[in-house]
């Protein structure tokens, strides 16, 4: 296959543009950039423990350590111990946190709607499925 070399930088764009987004959005907060992030995450995901959170996006675990810990003392997340394992300390966003997690989602959805403008859904579901596909092809590679 042809060397796509514009692939990793064109995904790279997309991100800081996200990123744009989102601190225009939250530019009356207080809440750095990795808050967000994990305030996000937590409002999109069933994962909730700092490993599986690290892992998924691709950050240490005490740079996630240090949003917990923020967060908590703000008030917009409560640690839970596992009852089955008490090794697992599960994230729970407040109540405090719903408001702002509604907007990052909103706003989440804004920039997915207007990045995906002219594009049908068969075209995105296929975009997708390759790029699940080359991570696959990654993780494969790094576990050899």
């Amino acid at each position: 296959m042809k060397e796509k070399k514009n692939l990793l930088i064109s995904l790279s764009k997309l991100s800081k543009m996200y990123r744009a987004e989102v601190k225009a959005e939250m530019s009356d907060s207080d809440f750095s950039p990795n808050e967000l992030d994990l305030i996000t995450f937590l409002s999109n995901n069933e994962m909730d423990t700092s490993k599986e959170i690290a892992d998924s996006l691709g950050l240490s675990k005490s740079l996630i350590a240090r949003s917990v810990d923020s967060l908590v003392a703000k008030g917009y997340l409560e640690t839970m111990v596992d009852k089955g394992d008490r090794r697992y300390i599960h994230l729970v966003l407040t109540d405090h946190a719903k408001p702002i997690a509604d907007r990052l989602r909103d706003r989440r959805k804004q920039f997915i709607a207007s990045m995906t403008e002219g594009i049908s859904q068969e075209q995105f579901t296929q975009f997708e499925e390759a790029l699940e596909k080359m991570i696959a092809n990654v993780e494969r590679k790094e576990e050899e």
